[in-house]
């Protein structure tokens, strides 16, 4: 028991996404500026930088190339 804590301790799960998260990051990855992103997908341009920046706080990141690179290596892309 004290190995798996161990474990978990020294890998923690990568974090959660939302469903929205995840499709505006995907997009990110693609090039996609936040206004294309926001036409795309009928959302204001707004929305995709609050979007955005959710998943810069759960990924401990600060700039959208840093984001790209953190979820694909947590496997979230």
């Amino acid at each position: 028991m004290a190995s798996t804590l161990v474990r978990q301790v020294r890998s923690p799960a990568p974090p959660a996404l939302s469903a929205r998260e995840t499709e505006v990051l995907k997009l990110v990855s693609a090039g996609l500026t936040n206004a294309d992103i926001g036409k795309r997908l009928f959302i204001s341009e707004a929305t995709v930088k609050t979007h955005l920046l959710r998943v810069f706080n759960k990924l401990d990141v600060a700039d959208r190339t840093a984001a790209v690179t953190t979820a694909m290596r947590h496997g979230l892309l």
